[in-house]
Formats: C-alpha cells, structure tokens, sequence
C-alpha cells in the first residue's frame, strides 16, 4: 500500500515479497501492525485509524468502544460494501463475525461478547467530519510524488501547503449545508493552481465532464487558429456528422448566432462543429497540455461534449480553467508549498512550471465570452456576486436524467469547481443541472470570498486586442461581419473585440453614402408605378425630370407607403425618374448615389384598357 500500485501481477508480488522480507528484518510486527493501520483505506476519504476514528465516531482512537473498534476492523475488508453509512446491514453483520473471531480466540471475554454482539451501530454525524481532511488526505499524495523515499524513514519533516483555514471552513459549510441527495465536491484554487480548499462527500475520482470541457477543446482552439472570432456566426440547427446526431438540451435550437453566444447558451451542435472544424487530432493536443488525459480511443467528434474514455477529476478539470485567469499558462494543481527538514533545511520547495497553452489574446477574447455566460447564460445565478465572475456549467447525463453536473468559475484571483453527481451513477434528483445547484453553492462560495478578499476588478485585457464597432443592420441581417461606418447611431451597432490581425477589413457606407436596391418602375392604368426598396434607416426622394429640371415628386419620409403612383401622364410622352437615397443622422442629412432610372414611355391611347390593345 505505500510502496508499490494496486496491479494484481506476479512482478507486485515477487516485489511483495522482497520488500515483506525487508520490513519483518527492521520492524517488529506491532511496528508493521501500526504503520498499516496508520495508512489502510478505511472508506469515505479516510486514510488510516485516526481519520477513520474521527470521521466514524467523532472520537480519537484511544476513547474507542469494543463496538467501534469491531466496525473500523470490519470496513476494512471492502470499504464501500461495508460502509456503515451507506450498508449498514453489511457493516452490522461483519462487525458480529470479528466480535465471534476475537471471542473464539479469547481475545475477549464471555461478558464482552454478549454486551456486544448485536449492539447497534452509533456514527456521529456526517457534518461532525474532520475539518480539512479531505483536503490533506489529497495532500498526502502529492506528498508520496515529492518525498522520493519512505515516508516512515524521514524523521520530523513539516510540510507546509497552500490551504485557508477560513476558505476551507466556509467550503464545507456550502458543500454540507446543501440538502441535495447526491455527492458533492468543490476546490477553490488561486490563480497559479495552489488549492486554497477541497472537499467531497464523495472522493477524487474520474468523471465524464460534460460541457465544462468545450472551452478548452472547443472555442479556445478555434479563436487560437483564427478560425471564428466571437462575433461570428455559426448555425445552430440539428446537424447529423455521418452517424453522430448531436443534440441540443431540451432539443431546443437557436439558428444563426454569435460563437459567444453559442458558448453562454451551450449549444452542442455549435461545439461539435467548431470541434470538426479544428480537428479531433489537433484538439486533444490542447487538452494534453492542460493535463487532462484522453486516450487512442477518444477520436470521435461526441469528445466536444466532453466525453472520454477515462473521464477526469474535478481537480483537473478547475486547474485547466486558471488557463484564463493566467494569461494562458497552465501550471499543475499544488496542495504543498515546501517541506523542510529537523534543522528547518527545506527538502522539497513547489517550483511550478508554466507552459503556454494559449496566446494573450485568445485568452481575452474566451474571457469576454464566458463573462456572457454569467451575465446571459447557463451561470446566470452567479450574475448577482459583486465579483466580476466568469463561467461555464456542464451537465452529463442520458435519456433518464443527468448523473453529472458542474459550475467551474473565476475572477481576477480565483478558480472555484464545483461537482454535483453519484458514485453509483445514479440520476440526480430535481432535474440537477450544471445551472441549477452547482451554480448556487458556487454563488454562496463567491460572496464568502468576497467578505474575506473585496475585489470587483476585471481580468486584465490583452493589448494585441482591438475593440471595433461593427454593423448590426448588416451582421443581422446577413451575419457579415462589416465595421460600422463613422456616422452610425449607436443604436444601429455593436461592440466586438477581434485580434488585431483579424479585424474585418470592409466598412460600411450605410449612413455616409446610404443606398437601396433598384426601385421597380411600372405602367399600369394610365399611373406609373415606382416601388422602393428601401432599408432600414434609408429614406429615398424621387424626381421627375423635365426640360433638364428635377423636380420633387415623392419624399419617402412623408408617406406611410413606399410606392409612389405619377397619374400626370401625358399621352405617348417619355419619363425620367431619378431616386436620391438620404438619411437623417443627428440633425444632419446624408444623401448617396442618385439612381436613374430607365426611361419609361406613356401609352399613345387614352382608354381604362389601353393594355389589352
């Protein structure tokens, strides 16, 4: 258990062995009695008796019972099976096999035996556990990577960490006060990835991600190969890709929209398609850089929605996330700062190493998205916390319900992950999405930090950005991405943040030197007809040429009808129309491009049915 892994092979044996021979030379068997039981899983996060103890019983080891003694040696043997918490009829019955073991071994007394033999099983509870032990108890084996030998040959060493006491109390106040039927783990990391605070009902352990992951694989990848910006547009429509058909949450689909807002709504179409365009291949690159792992058989476009072989922890998955508070650099998840040594000598001293995933401005731009996702999206429960917070929920599940549901957020200083889900996968009640109660503990999460840290500010924004103002009448109409001309109201455009190199180049003359399509000229009883085709903020003037003179004949500004009728016709007579398109901006007119028409000739007859002769 300390030395070696849990692989059942004839090599761990024969390593077994030699390593046995070498302990029963050096210790005595009450020493190796000790140690094992000071390091032997014992269930519910509980590595060795002392945890054990306080977290079954709420006792030190020495002020145990027969009774709890009986208990702590009879979950040993399978853990979870014999979890008094979760089968305590299991627990109940092993627990009379080792009192009838130590009985038959006069290990115990007759009076003993019967007083307990069928007592029942007293825990304390739940909320009374340990505080902190969750987070040393992964402490710990972060401490068996750095300490390259035995832990019991290195004589009074202090290992320092990274945790809050106060983070760490409030986190699993949050987690425990939260009466959902499920499990529940959270970690709160600073910006360089050290845990300021872990806890779970549940362990460490993999699981599928579910949308959490389409920032990293999906919209990240994308805006670094500048192959969208977060103003462009992609369709959001039920899509087949050969043999997969992905599907969007309650089968509800969006079409056009902005890659911003495909990413605050969490479309899955949208992801798979930006996944498709980035190349399954490429993408995994990026995660392998982030530390989460896939595997040969992950090669399929369903990765976009988080799906994996192996799955990973909420640990990997919010220590992914300071990617976007840290300027793009992913460094690995720390619990300990240093260790030194009996003389204070420093043995081992946490030296991150920082390895970019993603530019400067990739990083803003997936910031400026995912803050939407807070203010209009999935994590909109975090829209009230004075932080300036961004986020992305995600939630796992199948055609019964969700097993798995997240909140991963920050701000300027701190990454908070929160998990919702069951080890047995077993459907969460209530409907539990990434948006529902993983929002709301992170929501309660946040506003402690706040009472502690007061920081309203926003993550700084790259200077190789640039914030233009584009078209809306054009980007809505036709999703082009046009720059808005120098005399648009503020009404008719929008902010967007581009990389500099991918600024759009075409501007728009909409209100500078505004314009319409060709009007329909047409004679029709004894009336020629001129039908405009006006857009929106154009209005249009017609004029009648005669003897070189224009005169005014219609102002579309005046008119509720966009079609002007002429019935001065004179008999076999030759007409001139031109169309001079104007806007009104701030008081001042401008006109664009006169329009001729062509020349249209009246009819030589004067009758209402001229046309049929």
């Amino acid at each position: 258990n300390t030395h070696l892994s849990s692989k059942k092979t004839l090599k761990r044996k024969l390593i077994e062995l030699k390593l046995a021979r070498e302990l029963e030379n050096k210790y005595s068997k009450e020493n190796i009695l000790e140690k094992y039981l000071n390091t032997i899983y014992f269930g519910e996060n509980c590595y060795g008796l002392l945890s054990a103890s306080r977290h079954y019983f709420d006792k030190e080891p020495c002020e145990l019972s027969l009774n709890e003694s009986a208990i702590l040696a009879s979950i040993i043997k399978a853990p979870k099976y014999y979890s008094p918490y979760q089968n305590y009829q299991n627990c109940f019955n092993r627990k009379n096999i080792v009192l009838k073991e130590m009985f038959s071994q006069d290990l115990i007394t007759k009076t003993e035996f019967d007083k307990n033999i069928n007592t029942p099983i007293k825990l304390a509870q739940k909320n009374q556990t340990n505080k902190g032990f969750d987070y040393f108890n992964i402490a710990s084996k972060q401490l068996d990577k750095v300490i390259k030998n035995s832990p019991y040959s290195t004589k009074q060493i202090n290992v320092y960490t990274y945790i809050n006491p106060q983070i760490q109390d409030f986190l699993e106040k949050s987690i425990n006060s939260c009466e959902v039927d499920a499990h529940k783990s959270a970690v709160i990391l600073d910006k360089n990835a050290h845990v300021c605070a872990y806890y779970s009902t549940f362990g460490l352990t993999n699981r599928q991600l579910g949308s959490v992951i389409k920032p990293l694989i999906c919209y990240a990848p994308a805006i670094e190969n500048n192959l969208v910006s977060s103003a462009t547009k992609i369709l959001d429509e039920k899509t087949n890709f050969g043999n997969y058909s992905p599907r969007n949450y309650n089968d509800k689909y969006l079409g056009n929209i902005s890659i911003k807002k495909a990413l605050a709504t969490s479309s899955n179409v949208c992801a798979v398609k930006l996944l498709n365009y980035i190349g399954v291949e490429k993408a995994k690159a990026y995660l392998k850089k982030l530390n989460i792992n896939t595997t040969n058989n992950d090669n399929s476009l369903c990765l976009a929605l988080g799906s994996t072989e192996q799955g990973s922890d909420l640990l990997d998955i919010t220590s992914a996330y300071c990617v976007f508070n840290n300027k793009g650099e992913y460094t690995a998840p720390s619990f300990i700062k240093n260790i030194t040594g009996a003389n204070n000598n420093i043995i081992y001293q946490n030296h991150q190493e920082n390895n970019k995933v993603f530019s400067d401005d990739t990083i803003s731009i997936m910031n400026e998205m995912m803050k939407e996702s807070v203010q209009n999206g999935t994590a909109k429960k975090l829209k009230q916390c004075k932080q300036k917070l961004y986020a992305k929920t995600g939630t796992v599940g199948n055609k019964n319900g969700n097993t798995d549901a997240y909140t991963i957020s920050y701000n300027n200083n701190y990454v908070v992950g929160v998990w919702f889900g069951n080890k047995n996968n077993k459907i969460l009640s209530n409907n539990t999405t990434g948006g529902s109660f993983p929002a709301s503990i992170s929501s309660e999460l946040w506003n402690n930090l706040y009472s502690m840290y007061p920081d309203e500010t926003e993550i700084e924004t790259s200077d190789s950005l640039q914030e233009v103002y584009l078209d809306k009448i054009e980007y809505d109409s036709t999703g082009n991405l046009v720059l808005a001309d120098e005399n648009c109201p503020l009404r008719y455009k929008f902010k967007a943040l581009f990389k500099k190199s991918m600024v759009p180049k075409k501007i728009s003359t909409r209100f500078t030197s505004p314009t319409i399509e060709k009007p329909i000229l047409s004679v029709n009883n004894n009336e020629i007809s001129i039908r405009l085709c006006l857009t929106q903020c154009v209005e249009a003037k017609i004029f009648r040429l005669e003897n070189d003179k224009k005169i005014e004949v219609f102002d579309s500004s005046k008119s509720k009808d966009k079609i002007y009728l002429d019935r001065c016709m004179k008999k076999n007579f030759t007409y001139t129309y031109i169309i001079v398109p104007y806007c009104n901006i701030n008081g001042k007119t401008y006109f664009g491009k006169e329009i001729v028409l062509e020349k249209i000739k009246s009819p030589v007859l004067e009758t209402d049915d001229w046309w049929n002769i």
